[in-house]
């Protein structure tokens, strides 16, 4: 009897570790399938085929990107950095490259070519709220963010920055007053009318400049044929002018750049700022 209690005893003890093992043992890691080998600094050209829609065209030139059809403009290099991310993704899922119908990859709705190497989107997996994309030879799921990234049109593309970053403005002239570098100094022209506006300091001055130099819009629209209802025109350290035409003030301000096909919309907070003086800009509103 005593024996056999320490028999029992020690299978039970035996079951005890076995658990544990089984228990504390790392569980087998999913395999994880790269769609590419490419790597994004080395990607010169991307192209975006969203349906039977023109393709969008980007370029890689130096270390920016620009968007070269269906127009020519400077392209958003976050947008574009968010395209690329499908080079470095994993699935852990992979079927062969066959029976596209199934995964509606027979007729993708959008595709992209990232260098030589074409993505081709087909439908979403309502289970897992993953999507099947198609690269080469096989048909891998993918979380709904690398669908998410496609731009439905070029505007979606396009910088919302006023002035390229090799663009450095000497001048900045608007109704009523000019701002303008006078042996490396920031300097107010103020017209006889805006003269109540207030004094302006250096520091005013300097803000108020680079306030222009990193505008940005809130979105980026096709243009229109709008009369302006004024203007900047601001003189580049290259010698060439910019002009803006300011087409809307309010809610959205509307800003236009006579050398672009589109149109800037802008905060109304961040219009104000830069189309009043520097003083005025920043000064508390009358009661």
């Amino acid at each position: 009897m005593k024996k056999s209690l320490l028999i029992n005893a020690g299978l039970l003890a035996v079951i005890v570790v076995l658990g544990l093992a089984a228990w504390l043992k790392p569980a087998a890691k999913e395999q994880q399938h790269s769609l590419s080998t490419l790597k994004a600094a080395e990607v010169k050209s991307i192209e975006v085929t969203i349906g039977a829609a023109a393709p969008l065209v980007l370029e890689r030139v130096a270390n920016d990107w620009r968007l070269n059809a269906p127009l020519q403009a400077r392209a958003d290099g976050f947008q574009v950095q968010r395209l690329l991310e499908i080079l470095d993704a994993k699935s852990g899922t992979r079927f062969p490259a066959a029976g596209l119908a199934r995964y509606g990859l027979n007729e993708p709705y959008a595709r992209l070519r990232i260098g030589g190497q074409d993505f081709s989107f087909g439908a979403a997996n309502e289970m897992s709220r993953e999507q099947y994309v198609l690269s080469g030879d096989g048909i891998y799921l993918l979380p709904l963010r690398y669908a998410a990234a496609l731009p439905k049109d070029a505007f979606n593309l396009l910088s919302k920055q006023l002035f390229a970053a090799d663009e450095a403005p000497l001048a900045f002239e608007l109704e009523g007053f000019k701002v303008e570098q006078v042996n490396g100094t920031w300097t107010l022209k103020m017209s006889a009318a805006n003269a109540a506006a207030g004094e302006a300091g250096t520091d005013d001055i300097n803000r108020w400049v680079d306030q222009w130099r990193l505008a940005g819009a809130i979105s980026v629209q096709a243009a229109t044929q709008r009369k302006p209802i004024g203007i900047m025109k601001a003189t580049l350290k290259n010698g060439s002018t910019v002009v803006v035409k300011i087409l809307e003030r309010g809610a959205g301000t509307v800003l236009a750049r006579e050398d672009q096909p589109f149109e800037f919309v802008m905060a109304a907070e961040t219009a104000n700022r830069l189309l009043a003086p520097p003083a005025a800009a920043i000064a508390p509103a009358a009661k």
